[in-house]
């Protein structure tokens, strides 16, 4: 917006077209409309620089243009999600040992949440993330002197398996496991420090 001082002794003239009108001393504000120079740069058309408004123009959207991305996005996140869920399928046999009483190897075990943790993070999906940095807490800061206790290892990857059940937004019931699963830990690692 800019304003022009009126220097006219007669008093403040007609507003041209365009512009706002007004019966106070000096000229009025001029309203400045910039030229849509991100609908230009995305359309590649230079032609768009001058249009002001969308509406004044003669751009139409490119439909099918449109539904070649849209197919594209969707046809990613589903192979970014089947990814995530082979991840999580690797470590299926922890689960079936820690039913038979045995304990995973530390290190190995990490090394595959981790793997996890850093899918679930690419994909932004907050609970698996959540349960994974939760279970990798457990895991580092366990003490070497105590065995590791398979309940807690187990509830983490009970969530995992389960986690079509949990909701990504993050509604009551979700947040309450992600919080009962991190409190456990917290009271496994105490003292531990």
């Amino acid at each position: 917006m800019t304003a022009k001082a009126n220097t006219k002794a007669d008093g403040p003239t007609k507003a041209p077209d365009g512009k706002r009108g007004g019966q106070k001393k000096g000229d009025p504000c001029e309203f400045i409309n910039p030229p849509n120079l991100l609908l230009a740069k995305v359309t590649h058309d230079p032609d768009l620089k001058k249009i002001r408004n969308l509406t004044e123009s003669n751009f139409k959207l490119d439909k099918t243009r449109l539904q070649k991305m849209k197919t594209l996005i969707t046809e990613n996140q589903e192979r970014c999600v089947n990814t995530l869920n082979k991840k999580i399928q690797q470590i299926e046999h922890v689960y079936r040992d820690l039913q038979k009483g045995t304990l995973p190897d530390q290190m190995p075990f990490i090394e595959e949440c981790k793997d996890i943790h850093g899918a679930a993070k690419a994909l932004d999906h907050i609970p698996v993330v959540r349960i994974t940095a939760s279970l990798l807490r457990y895991l580092r800061t366990h003490n070497a002197d105590r065995p590791m206790e398979p309940a807690i290892i187990s509830a983490h990857l009970d969530a995992l398996f389960n986690r079509n059940a949990l909701n990504q937004k993050l509604d009551a019931p979700t947040k309450l496991v992600l919080t009962a699963l991190e409190t456990l830990v917290d009271h496994a690692t105490a003292g531990q420090d």
